[in-house]
């Protein structure tokens, strides 16, 4: 009796080794040569030359030898199949699907999904290609729901992190192995941030959002099938701050991924009730989750018995302190003209020349919280950029070095040009980044069917999210592939300017007043910039955004393209003297004029000229309607209790 046609017809439960003795001896051999084919390079399909060796066995990750088979129940009718045997089923895959698809992928997501069962039954249950595929896009979702919501993998969904070993989310690694290694971490800016907790407030540690109709929970749906895989429910409403990818401080339809929120709860009779957000609300304003100092300051002396030292609480207190919640979100929105009188306490810091040293007046600039100007970015648009003295540690990288004696950063390479090549180089290796993650991850997709392609053709490793992230905090721009494209093409156009147009990663070293009311900046990269105006941080969160556009756009154009309707004016009330935000169409303006000194006129229909700093958007709120005025079958009810008796 040859191995082959043994293993053909194996049933070992009813197995009688003494009768089969030679057998036993021959598969003992050969399992000894899988195991060690098993240690030492891992490729464990490949068995031998012979095609009747092409047979193994797995229990708890590890080669089945034949001293062991009496402790197995393993079946065989087709000698195409390779067996195994898992926790809880018994289960067999076809030897095309090993070499074709699963050998593809690496040791650690092979093992994984060979692990995975999800029946409790004695029958075996052949796990073709189609299966694996499913479970592969399963785990696709699983990981990039849990990476967006912050959530560690659950250890019964992630093995290989609770033995150690970690999993890396890159398509690189997962469906083609040698193709390199990319990993999260190599990109800052991977997840949005979420106030200091003690900044957060009941409303923000609750799971139920206020909505029109009432409490419901809130979870991501990336596939589109309410979450069938259970991994998206939020653990609380701060975990929407993740969601305002736009940084205005709304959840709303702009922002990315709004349409893939959906909420769960339950109608009077307690039937569950599942819809997409935006069905029950316009938008959520994040600054309702966020409390005041004060609460927050009582919070942190809550707490003030577990720092063990005084020493300990009071530098965590002086930290609170000076923490401002609202710096998650975008300048835009937090920023301010600097005023007269800042100018003026600013021009008492030049020195003779007119210069004004930063790392020597540090104190003055910190009781401005921050500064900011206008930057062009590669669309044409404006946005704010906040100025630091500390250069910033995005993946496009800096290249300063800290002087532990002048206690200052200096710009390492005295190549005039080092900072715009250094721009491009750490830009295209972020762009070469994502087209290999694209690839690997497309390259994938299309072995399926138009229906599952359109399904998943959104699903994202964590590493293309991060770099999504790093794109946008560096150029200012939402990530489209377009957009992406669009950046390299301009660096390849003019690559100075473009790396200029990019998020500063030098340090400003000196401001300088100009006679003619501009002001040019200094960074230690030797880069100087001349700028119209600067900008000063509030230290709060408006429900209006700069428009800085309508700064550098001429009379013509402010008139022609300007919407009255959400466009906004800060107006002081003559009688109150209170500031009032007031729409363009209210105040009713037809005619916008440009001013020399970097104002607005505002002519009105009824005669008057009304003189503005700055023109701003409007964050139009959540339109939450009156509950008493929908019907009680539209009313969202709490889970209702389940009585056992």
């Amino acid at each position: 009796m040859d191995i082959k046609s043994f293993q053909t017809n194996l049933d070992l439960t009813n197995f009688k080794f003494d009768k089969y003795a030679d057998i036993v001896k021959q598969n003992e051999e050969i399992s000894k040569k899988r195991a060690d084919i098993y240690k030492t390079d891992r490729n464990f399909h490949i068995i031998s030359e012979n095609e009747s060796e092409n047979y193994i066995g797995i229990k708890n990750n590890e080669p089945i030898t034949s001293k062991k088979y009496k402790d197995y129940i393993i079946y065989s009718d087709n000698e195409n199949l390779l067996y195994y045997e898992g926790t809880n089923a018994y289960y067999a895959i076809t030897k095309d699907t090993d070499i074709n698809l699963l050998s593809k992928i690496s040791l650690a997501d092979k093992m994984f999904l060979l692990n995975k069962n999800d029946t409790t039954d004695e029958k075996v249950v052949v796990k073709d290609e189609a299966y694996f595929m499913q479970k592969m896009l399963d785990d696709m979702i699983i990981e990039q729901t849990s990476f967006m919501l912050g959530k560690k993998l659950d250890q019964s969904y992630d093995v290989w992190h609770s033995l150690g070993f970690g999993r890396s989310y890159s398509y690189a690694n997962k469906f083609s192995p040698n193709a390199g290694n990319y990993k999260a971490d190599n990109y800052s800016n991977q997840n949005p941030l979420i106030p200091n907790s003690y900044y957060l407030n009941s409303y923000a540690n609750s799971n139920l959002i206020d909505t029109k109709f009432g409490k419901a929970e809130l979870f991501l749906d990336l596939a589109g099938d309410n979450d069938r895989l259970g991994v998206g429910s939020f653990s609380s409403n701060s975990q929407l701050f993740r969601f305002d990818s736009d940084g205005n401080g709304f959840v709303d339809k702009n922002d990315d991924y709004f349409d893939k929120l959906k909420i769960r709860t339950y109608d009077k009779d307690g039937n569950e009730i599942i819809k997409k957000l935006s069905e029950v609300v316009d938008s959520i304003n994040l600054k309702d989750f966020i409390d005041s100092k004060s609460n927050a300051l009582k919070k942190l002396e809550a707490q003030k018995d577990n720092y063990g030292t005084i020493e300990g609480y009071e530098r965590s207190l002086e930290l609170l302190k000076d923490y401002n919640p609202y710096s998650i979100f975008k300048p835009e929105v937090r920023y301010e003209s600097l005023t007269q009188n800042d100018l003026n306490e600013l021009s008492k810091l030049a020195d003779e020349d007119g210069w004004i040293d930063i790392n020597s007046n540090l104190g003055a600039f910190n009781g401005l919280l921050g500064i900011a100007y206008a930057k062009q970015g590669v669309d044409g648009s404006y946005r704010l950029e906040e100025l630091s003295s500390y250069p910033h540690t995005t993946n496009f990288g800096f290249n300063n070095v800290f002087d532990t004696t002048t206690k200052e950063y200096y710009w390492r390479d005295s190549d005039k040009n080092s900072y715009q090549n250094q721009q491009y180089t750490r830009f295209m290796n972020l762009y070469n980044d994502y087209m290999s993650e694209l690839k690997n991850r497309d390259d994938y997709i299309n072995e399926f069917d138009d229906e599952t392609k359109a399904k998943y053709q959104n699903v994202k490793s964590s590493v293309m999210l991060s770099i999504e992230r790093e794109f946008s905090s560096a150029t200012g721009l939402n990530f489209t592939l377009e957009n992406l494209q669009k950046v390299k093409d301009s660096f390849e156009k003019d690559r100075v300017n473009t790396a200029n147009m990019l998020k500063d990663t030098d340090a400003l070293t000196a401001i300088r007043i100009n006679k003619n009311g501009t002001f040019t900046l200094k960074f230690n990269s030797g880069r100087e910039i001349i700028v119209n105006e600067l900008y000063k941080d509030s230290g709060k969160a408006f429900d209006i955004e700069l428009n800085l556009n309508a700064k550098f756009a001429t009379s013509i154009e402010l008139n022609q393209d300007i919407d009255l309707v959400v466009s906004a004016a800060k107006i002081q009330d003559k009688i109150t003297g209170q500031i009032e935000i007031k729409s363009l169409k209210d105040l009713g303006v037809e005619i916008i004029k440009k001013l020399s000194n970097n104002k607005f006129a505002l002519q009105t229909n009824d005669g008057k000229t009304i003189i503005i700093d700055q023109i701003y958007t409007r964050l139009m709120p959540n339109n939450q309607n009156d509950i008493n005025l929908i019907d009680d079958k539209d009313k969202f009810y709490p889970k209702p209790l389940r009585i056992w008796v």
